[in-house]
């Protein structure tokens, strides 16, 4: 199925692309996602999704086929397999960055997904979804990396016409250990139930509309036996 989506980030395509390219940082900024190793081109890892109880967990490996630095363009095969399962996915993928305002990145990926096994009985709508679902807290994440980086640091010279600011006291002999900064992980899985869940919700309505369906089918069929013996 053909898939497309566009996300905003508010930082320059240099600064965008540059943190495109590095694949091993970028996994954090995936949910679900981690990275194994990288070798060279080729991302081995893995992706883990969540449906309610059910957990899912994917391993294969994205080969950076094409990347145009100039053109802020790549293309990218992916291949996994279910751990616990014959599911499999493959997916091209065509990621383009251009300027949309300064300090504003429009990237553009057009992606080519099949899917077997479990995850395959959801259609292109629901597929659609969840690829919402996974760009948007993406391009969250990378915005947030992103501006973490672009944070000016604490020697940074004042605004013209600022009042000075107070020279920090002395360092007292405090024993206490600094409190590190939460990064976003890549442990937890993603979790796909508030999307899933309307689809689940119709498929068991439709479900108890087949068994009503034949169960009054079935009495039927018995009262018109019933007459047929009262006639006989």
């Amino acid at each position: 199925m053909q898939l497309h989506h566009g996300i905003t980030v508010p930082a320059s395509t240099d600064e965008v692309w540059r943190a495109l390219g590095e694949i091993e940082d970028l996994a954090p900024c995936l949910p679900g996602a981690a990275v194994d190793h990288v070798d060279q081109d080729t991302v081995y890892g893995s992706m883990t999704v969540k449906v309610g109880p059910i957990t899912v967990a994917y391993r294969g490996r994205a080969v950076i086929d094409e990347r145009d630095d100039a053109r802020h363009r790549m293309v990218v095969h992916a291949t996994g397999r279910e751990q616990r399962g014959v599911g499999t996915a493959r997916a091209t993928l065509v990621v383009e960055a251009h300027e949309q305002a300064p300090g504003t990145t429009e990237v553009d990926v057009d992606t080519d997904l099949t899917v077997t096994g479990r995850p395959a009985q959801f259609g292109r709508g629901v597929m659609a979804d969840i690829g919402d679902r996974v760009i948007t807290e993406f391009a969250d994440r990378l915005s947030a990396r992103l501006g973490a980086t672009a944070a000016p640091s604490p020697g940074t010279s004042p605004e013209p016409g600022a009042a000075p600011k107070p020279e920090p006291e002395p360092a007292s002999e405090s024993t206490s250990e600094p409190v590190p900064a939460p990064q976003a992980g890549s442990d937890e899985p993603l979790d796909l139930g508030p999307i899933l869940a309307p689809v689940l919700r119709r498929a068991a309505l439709l479900a108890l509309t087949a068994l009503c369906v034949s169960a009054l089918a079935r009495l039927i069929r018995q009262r018109a036996r019933a007459r047929r013996r009262a006639r006989g």
